[in-house]
């Protein structure tokens, strides 16, 4: 099962270890293509495909630890496009 939905909007409730850009209360704009900030496409004025978050239907987990963040009854649910924007909540990477 996977969670859709991959643009939307909404307020950060709370950020994760590490994550500086971002505090409770801030207004986001969640979308499948993000940007890492680092990779030579994100520095590039000529490409918006970021090597860590570009498009990738088949990543159904978090990145950094290949996690789900959803279940229903301890089964892991898949994310989706890396928003999964069709919950009240969802989880996704800063970038």
């Amino acid at each position: 099962p996977r969670i859709f939905g991959h643009e939307a909007g909404g307020i950060v409730e709370s950020v994760g270890e590490g994550v500086t850009d971002l505090q409770p209360g801030d207004h986001v704009l969640p979308i499948f293509t993000g940007e890492c900030g680092d990779c030579p496409h994100c520095h590039s004025e000529e490409s918006n495909m970021c090597d860590l978050l570009r498009i990738n239907t088949e990543r159904g987990r978090m990145i950094h630890d290949g996690e789900s963040r959803f279940s229903i009854n301890g089964k892991p649910i898949h994310h989706f496009l890396g928003t999964s924007t069709f919950s009240e909540y969802t989880v996704v990477h800063s970038g």
